[in-house]
């Protein structure tokens, strides 16, 4: 896996909101995930981030709006 950590986040086209959760490279190879993973739902869009540190993921995600860590 080329980074440390990965960022799931779900955004949830009904509720205009995003669930994030924090995978270590094993969780997000195990999914299938790698870093620009993008996919579509009828429920919710998917993008997943590689970051090298977990203060990297939180600073990321403190910008993000409607956004509920999971």
């Amino acid at each position: 896996m080329e980074y440390n950590y990965y960022l799931e986040q779900k955004y949830l086209k009904k509720e205009g909101r995003v669930e994030a959760r924090i995978l270590t490279a094993g969780q997000a190879e195990a999914m299938g995930y790698e870093d620009g993973c993008k996919s579509s739902r009828a429920e919710h869009k998917l993008y997943v981030d590689g970051f090298d540190s977990i203060d990297a993921i939180q600073n990321y995600v403190s910008d993000l709006v409607n956004c509920s860590p999971i």
